[in-house]
């Protein structure tokens, strides 16, 4: 299997408008030297440097702050569609929250999609300190929430990684978790993912060839496919969260 990260612009994502960025300097003719009659322009004081986006390692700690306050606003953003303007309106709405809970002074710079997966980590860890046992009979989770667009070039880049965190997360939910237990964007994390490859290579669909994956994302989709499948273990098969149960089949005609 081959892990390629895929080169996506932090633009694509939408960051939150959280902080007013400087606006471009304007450009044109340059200004006349300074006479008698004239008075010296005066200099333009420098631009600030716009916002940068806060690590995910200190956007998590800030979602498990908020979540300890009030988990229900971060289980409502994950009832909305991806990369809609609910998400995006609840996950801004979150940040400030989260912000005011660790008394930041700069406020949390990150994507929607940043966002949605760091509430749905730290709602795991909040609610799952002990892992969910798996029902017999087995009750499934519905799958993740695609977004609406399926033609968006940043939904068809993620598009993968939806069904593998599905697919992957019922097969071994204590791998997914070792995932979670490790800071983002470490060896240790990057370990914790190679321990989950063969499950990925069993969950590739019929005729794809090649398997690509990007870490950035890969964690946030598990982070929520786990999340959904222990509340379903946990609630059984009248969650909101599980999967509908299969139709009965048909009967044959004349018996």
């Amino acid at each position: 299997m081959k892990r390629n990260d895929m080169a996506l612009a932090a633009a694509a994502f939408g960051l939150l408008a959280l902080c007013s960025a400087p606006a471009a300097a304007q450009y044109g003719t340059s200004t006349p030297p300074p006479t008698a009659d004239t008075p010296p322009a005066q200099a333009e004081p420098e631009a600030a440097p716009p916002p940068q986006p806060s690590g995910p390692a200190d956007v998590l700690r800030a979602a498990a702050c908020a979540i300890g306050r009030d988990a229900n606003p971060a289980m409502a953003m994950l009832a909305t569609v991806p990369r809609s303007s609910e998400e995006r309106s609840q996950a801004a709405a979150l940040l400030r929250t989260a912000q005011r809970c660790l008394r930041l002074r700069e406020p949390i710079a990150t994507s929607a999609t940043g966002a949605r997966a760091a509430f749905a980590e730290a709602l795991y860890e909040t609610q799952f300190a002990t892992p969910a046992a798996a029902r017999t009979p087995a009750v499934g989770a519905r799958p993740l929430p695609r977004p609406a667009d399926a033609a968006d070039q940043m939904t068809v880049a993620l598009a993968p990684m939806y069904g593998l965190a599905d697919c992957s997360t019922p097969r071994h939910p204590d791998l997914v978790r070792a995932v979670l237990a490790t800071e983002p964007r470490t060896p240790e994390e990057a370990t914790a993912l190679a321990a989950l490859h063969p499950d990925f290579q069993a969950c590739v669909p019929a005729g794809t060839t090649q398997l690509t994956y990007d870490p950035r994302f890969i964690r946030g989709f598990l982070a929520e496919a786990l999340y959904r499948w222990s509340v379903v273990q946990r609630d059984g098969p009248g969650s909101p969260m599980a999967a509908a149960p299969a139709a009965p089949a048909a009967t044959p005609s004349g018996s």
